[in-house]
């Protein structure tokens, strides 16, 4: 798969301002379509990378703000309200053409990654001087844009939106401790992450409609296009040779096996974790040792992408959403009666990894929510903690 280019991005974007000028919707903003904004912005911000390390040092809180930190945020004024203002259009259409298969065009997420640490980094400043409206408004505009990039998009699409969500919540953490004893604040900003976390498409349609858009490709007349990938992932020169010499009846075959191999994935998916974990590892391996024996499995062995670590990072993501949900209504128990409450209350978010509630422990400092259960694939028990400012 491909990205679209700086140029071709200009192009298209000229194509839709000229298609405006003829409808009658000339001056309504923001567009209908958040991918526009999301476009002009990723042409307009200050791609400076060493100022954009300092950003991401800043936004994690390895190191405090500073007057380059504030310019460099005040330079990017447009693109940080180009992007906030992509949230409030209605729909997101990438204007992908899933039909071109292997050689579909993403757009670039990059420069949109970038951009949500700058959004991400105006958040915390204005946090610092009180602000504390702005701050949460900038970012939830990042986990809109998360929902945005994830929804009719691919893997790849759906580990951007989670890498955006992760960010954003992370800076919530910092700052709704701020506004604790703001209870009006607190339940809109309750409400705000539930409708959030819950647009979040599932990762079943991401994996979904990317293995569709590989398996459905599987043809003798794209194997020029699919010797190039594969070795890009290091196909040995045997098993390339015997993909450029196949017949049609090859393709027809591992195409019929690169399918069910996704069949498999997807039930696997709905099964509760870990047996969902363990079942995805043993179907990450399947192909390759498969394909040692059985010529069908050859292509699924090289192209089919191992989805147990990216199951793992979205329910990490959702998660990491429920935490913060359970959060802010201990925040409001506190702010509402003067303390927080011995216990969890009932019909709190879960810790996903377990399916149970959250561990909860009270501290002088604050609190924390402890996961019950391992993320298998990194070995880790996830804890959040919430402190009183």
């Amino acid at each position: 798969m491909k990205t679209l280019s700086h140029a071709k991005v200009t192009h298209a974007l000229y194509v839709v301002s000229i298609m405006s000028m003829c409808t009658p919707a000339l001056f309504a903003y923001p567009p209908d379509n958040a991918a526009v904004l999301y476009y002009q912005a990723s042409l307009t911000y200050d791609a400076n990378y060493p100022m954009l390390d300092k950003v991401t040092q800043f936004i994690r809180g390895d190191i405090g703000v500073d007057e380059e930190i504030e310019a460099y945020v005040r330079r990017n004024a447009r693109a940080i309200k180009q992007f906030v203002d992509a949230g409030a259009s209605p729909q997101c259409d990438w204007g992908i053409d899933y039909s071109e298969g292997l050689d579909v065009m993403m757009p670039q997420y990059a420069p949109l990654r970038n951009i949500a640490k700058i959004v991400l980094a105006e958040a915390r400043i204005a946090g610092e001087a009180g602000d504390y409206a702005r701050a949460l408004d900038l970012c939830l505009a990042v986990h809109k844009a998360g929902v945005h990039i994830a929804d009719g998009g691919i893997i790849i699409s759906h580990l951007v939106a989670i890498s955006l969500n992760e960010m954003a919540n992370q800076c919530l953490t910092q700052l709704i401790p701020h506004v604790r004893d703001a209870p009006d604040l607190l339940v809109e900003l309750r409400s705000l992450i539930l409708d959030v976390s819950g647009g979040i498409p599932s990762v079943k349609t991401a994996i979904n409609r990317d293995l569709h858009v590989f398996g459905g490709d599987l043809r003798r007349e794209r194997v020029g296009y699919i010797l190039e990938m594969v070795t890009d992932f290091g196909i040995t020169a045997e098993r390339a040779r015997i993909i450029r010499q196949a017949d049609e009846a090859f393709f027809n075959a591992n195409r019929q096996y690169f399918m069910g191999h996704l069949a498999a994935v997807l039930a696997a998916c709905d099964l509760p974790y870990p047996q969902s974990y363990e079942r995805l590892v043993a179907l990450g391996e399947e192909p390759a040792l498969e394909s040692k024996t059985n010529p069908d499995a050859i292509l699924a062995a090289v192209l089919a992408p191992a989805v147990d670590k990216i199951v793992c990072l979205d329910l990490k993501a959702r998660t990491h959403f429920n935490a913060v949900g359970t959060a802010l209504n201990l925040y409001l128990v506190r702010a509402r009666t003067g303390r927080l409450p011995e216990t969890l209350p009932e019909g709190m978010p879960k810790d996903l990894f377990s399916g149970k509630d959250f561990e909860y422990e009270r501290d002088a400092a604050g609190f924390v929510l402890r996961c019950q259960a391992k993320d298998l694939a990194k070995d880790q028990t996830y804890e959040y903690r919430f402190t009183f400012k």
